[in-house]
């Protein structure tokens, strides 16, 4: 637990200390931005006794992303903190629709957004907020959003597990031979926190699933897996594979900060950076039209 914890500490500062956090180096001109939003949870902060504080954080970043004007905004997962809550579910897409009509919304099961994930909780997902796995392309890049729930939920649908499987190598052999430039696999819950067979926790995939879905990403050249669930910021590495966990907008768990990431796209590279709520309240370290 205290190596844990330090690994945890470490990458936080680390990810505070530069400005931009490049994966790889190298020069390139043309770029793209977007962000990535892990656990708006609106409830979470006060066991839902009041949903002010995690809407007004939800607010700040859409202020932020129509200031800026991303390519598009990823939101991984958990929406809401209560699965099926009215209350929860129209605070979230009264702030989500804020977001400017012209920047694309896409959205990662989470699991307080899905209960046990069995058949009847994705169908009811599916209403609520899309699709529970789907893929989209933007610059020659290819995302592909995954139902991990389903995956963590011992009565998660055995159904959609087989599909989501199956489906997933499809779109890793089109996205290979299409030449995708990068390819990002966006999920909830991360693979693993620091070690791909580490053991299983509830902030993890469990091996028995993880092992299928890393055996793939490895052999089709997945680039990025971008996560949330842990209210806390990790970054680890699977081979090629770098996997980047964003902390919460909501409320932070141990060495967590309050915030969201913002990743720069190139033909060669994908540099990021976490944008604490305090950097957007006093426009520290932020760039010039975000000003």
């Amino acid at each position: 637990m205290i190596v844990a914890l330090m690994k945890c500490l470490f990458i936080t500062v680390f990810a505070l200390l530069l400005p931009w956090c490049a994966v790889c180096a190298s020069n390139n001109t043309g770029s793209f931005e977007f962000v990535q939003i892990a656990d708006p949870q609106i409830g979470f902060s006060t066991n839902n006794v009041d949903l002010t504080p995690d809407i007004q954080n939800f607010e700040k970043a859409v202020e932020y992303i129509n200031r800026t004007k991303p390519a598009f905004v990823i939101i991984s997962g958990d929406m809401v903190n209560i699965p099926h809550d009215i209350k929860q579910i129209r605070a979230f897409w009264r702030i989500a629709k804020q977001i400017k009509a012209d920047i694309p919304l896409h959205l990662v099961p989470g699991n307080h957004d899905m209960l046990d994930a069995t058949k009847e909780d994705i169908c009811s997902y599916n209403k609520l907020f899309g699709k529970d796995y789907y893929s989209f392309s933007y610059s020659g890049s290819e995302f592909i959003v995954l139902n991990t729930p389903v995956l963590c939920s011992a009565d998660g649908d055995p159904q959609t597990r087989t599909a989501q499987l199956a489906w997933f190598e499809q779109q890793l052999k089109s996205a290979k031979s299409a030449g995708a430039k990068h390819i990002f696999a966006l999920t909830h819950q991360p693979w693993f926190l620091f070690d791909p067979a580490e053991a299983d926790l509830y902030r993890n995939v469990p091996y028995l699933q993880r092992k299928d879905y890393l055996s793939l990403m490895g052999k089709y050249g997945v680039d990025y897996s971008l996560a949330g669930h842990l209210h806390f910021d990790t970054l680890a590495q699977s081979g090629a594979l770098s996997l980047i966990t964003t902390s919460a907008i909501s409320s932070p768990l141990g060495l967590g900060l309050v915030g969201f990431r913002v990743f720069k796209v190139y033909d060669d590279r994908v540099e990021h950076r976490f944008i604490t709520m305090d950097q957007l309240t006093s426009n520290i370290g932020l760039p010039s039209n975000a000003k």
